[in-house]
């Protein structure tokens, strides 16, 4: 039997609307379950409101996905756990936020990460931080944050990573954070803080990152600073610390960066090899008040790119051999008072990496070592200038072909 033509078309029909309808079905499933899900954390979901209303961006970015028809666990920058389906980071990192940090960030008692760093962020560090005890990492790097830090970020037992630097953070540290014992890295490089440093951190043994530079800390380098056996990174430049630089340092064999430049610490530098400091890659005690003679085995680390020790009180001749150094990149000897002929320089020439070799303003004598050509066809800054060298210009200087400043001013006297 033929069927007729309208019939099909109905059966098509039909069809289509049963796609349709379970289509609907569907979504209203999905967004019912969404509902339901957003029960569950509706602090969660105010709580973020409350920041997202404290905080402008330059442009349309992030903060656009922060609304209600998407459940907030799919916000831009939110991350929720599985289990409990709670907020546990907020990564808004150089996302051009403008404002000021909420209170109600508080309120986000499973946040484990706040990562807001390289924003235009003003005003205080709130201390309803310190109610967050699952909290392991806070990065409020690179903003403008004024004011103290919060006494009871101490709370904050778990913390791992506690990065504040570049702010304009002031006063001491609250000697509450000494308990927090998982701590691994502590940045407060470029603020004003003041009082002691280490009386706060020595005994947090677990440190691996000291970034304290430029600040105005007082007190000295302990003498049992060895404690910190996982201690890589220790930049405490630009502060007012005294003292000497205590033995025990040289037993910290993870060292990567030692820098103390700027300072008030003085005596004089004890013998110590490649052997102790395996992995030394910076050491930089520029400008500060040590004294003595250079020990010989002092830059015997095959692993160091950066050594500055000038403005410093040094006497005697340089009798270091820079053959093992291979990956050296810059060497400031300066205004140190350093004395005798200047043949060490014969042994920079296996040096290959070598950019900057300063050694202006000494008392060093004699002519200028032919060996001064062989140096590293890289190098792009040599100041040999205020020194008591006689003689001649070596011939082939030309060999330094990205040679960008020659400083021998104060030489040039008596030399031709």
């Amino acid at each position: 039997m033929k069927q007729l033509p309208h019939y099909n078309n109905l059966c098509k029909l039909l069809a289509l609307i049963l796609i349709l309808t379970m289509g609907m079905l569907q979504s209203t499933s999905t967004r019912a379950k969404q509902s339901l899900d957003f029960r569950g954390n509706e602090t969660d979901h105010m709580s973020l409101l409350a920041i997202k209303n404290r905080v402008k961006e330059r442009s349309h970015g992030i903060l656009s996905s922060w609304n209600d028809l998407t459940h907030h666990c799919y916000w831009g920058g939110v991350t929720c756990g599985r289990r409990h389906n709670r907020v546990i980071a907020l990564k808004l990192r150089s996302s051009g936020l403008v404002g000021t940090i909420s209170p109600y960030i508080g309120n986000l008692s499973f946040l484990k990460v706040i990562s807001l760093y390289n924003n235009s962020l003003q005003g205080k560090i709130p201390p309803e931080l310190g109610r967050l005890h699952r909290l392991q990492v806070l990065e409020l790097k690179n903003n403008t944050l004024i004011g103290e830090i919060p006494a009871n970020l101490s709370a904050c037992i778990e913390l791992k990573i506690l990065n504040l630097g570049c702010n304009k953070l002031v006063g001491k540290l609250p000697l509450g954070l000494g308990v927090l014992s998982n701590l691994k890295e502590f940045h407060l490089h470029l603020n004003n803080f003041t009082g002691p440093l280490f009386e706060v951190l020595a005994n947090i043994t677990t440190l691996e990152v000291i970034s304290a530079w430029s600040n105005a800390f007082t007190g000295t380098i302990p003498d049992n600073i060895d404690r910190m056996t996982n201690l890589t990174w220790l930049g405490v430049g630009a502060n007012q610390l005294v003292g000497v630089l205590p033995p025990s340092i040289f037993n910290l064999s993870s060292l990567v960066l030692l820098e103390v430049l700027r300072n008030n610490i003085k005596g004089s530098l004890p013998p110590f090899t490649g052997l102790k400091f395996p992995q030394l890659q910076v050491l930089n005690l520029n400008a500060n008040n040590f004294s003595g003679t250079l020990p010989i085995s002092a830059l015997n680390f095959t692993s160091l790119e950066e050594v500055m020790l000038g403005e410093n009180l040094f006497t005697g001749t340089v009798s270091l051999d820079f053959s093992n150094n291979q990956n050296l990149q810059w060497l400031d000897l300066s205004y140190s008072n350093l004395q005798g002929d200047m043949s060490f320089v014969s042994s920079l020439t296996n040096c290959s990496n070598l950019e900057v070799l300063m050694l202006n303003v000494n008392n060093f004598t004699g002519s200028i070592p032919k060996s001064i050509v062989n140096l590293s066809s890289i190098l792009t800054d040599l100041w040999i200038g205020g020194n008591k060298i006689s003689g001649v210009l070596p011939e082939g200087l030309g060999n330094l072909v990205n040679l960008e400043y020659l400083l021998v001013l104060a030489i040039l006297e008596s030399i031709t």
